[in-house]
């Protein structure tokens, strides 16, 4: 089974990486940088691919974060539901897809599996020994976002069916979450379709994240912060 490294040197040596088929939820108060460390822990290894699904930046920011940290443009892709509303008539292309709104769940999931579908193939095209189907780290920024718009029981659904894909598919899925937005039977209810948290807590210094339950597993509350490019830096 192929295994994901977080990439993190502080939480590759406590965990020693992420299995295939693991959705994590990024559980983080406002002004921590959440969608950072969702970015860096989606970031593609050599072989790997990233999917992003936005609410909350444009492409164009999350194209930058990726381009200034290495990664080749092929490795990565991006479903943008921000842009559209200011600019209808910016085109999809293989590795860019636009919604016009978070609302439209319907849109963004015929997306999402095109997305998905032409990365798959293009590895058939390409593969790589004893790697398929081809490695794909997939992340929400933001289910907040999602969860302003829709009903819970809505979402929870929506979610379901994305975790349960990114399990068959063997690949790895990230959600970020408010956890000062919502109330404790909203958190708990996304949790049940999680293998494990990131949680983040504002300490007496700096922000400082655990993982819980990756493995059976918790990490102690480890200090982080980011490099100028936006590169996590997790002590520990």
């Amino acid at each position: 089974m192929y295994s994901y490294q977080f990439g993190i040197p502080a939480l590759d040596a406590q965990l020693g990486g992420l299995t295939s088929g693991a959705n994590v939820l990024i559980l983080a108060p406002p002004l921590s940088g959440a969608e950072r460390i969702a970015y860096n822990l989606t970031f593609p290894a050599e072989g790997e691919y990233s999917v992003l699904l936005s609410t909350d930046e444009r492409a164009s920011e999350i194209l930058n974060f990726f381009k200034l940290n290495g990664t080749e443009r092929r490795s990565l892709a991006i479903i943008d539901a921000i842009t559209k509303s200011d600019l209808p008539n910016v085109p999809d292309t293989d590795r860019m897809k636009f919604i016009a709104s978070p609302v439209d769940l319907t849109g963004i999931s015929i997306k999402m599996s095109k997305m998905f579908a032409g990365i798959v193939d293009e590895s058939l095209k390409n593969p790589k020994p004893g790697i398929f189907p081809p490695p794909i780290r997939f992340c929400v920024n933001s289910l907040s976002t999602f969860l302003m718009y829709r009903k819970l029981e809505v979402m929870y659904q929506f979610v379901h069916v994305m975790s349960a894909k990114i399990k068959k598919n063997e690949w790895i899925g990230l959600y970020t979450l408010n956890n000062e937005s919502f109330d404790a039977r909203t958190v708990s209810v996304i949790k049940q379709l999680m293998n494990g948290v990131v949680e983040v807590r504002e300490g007496k210094e700096s922000f400082e994240m655990r993982v819980v339950g990756l493995g059976g597993r918790m990490t102690p509350w480890l200090p982080y912060s980011f490099d100028l490019n936006g590169k996590l830096v997790v002590e520990g």
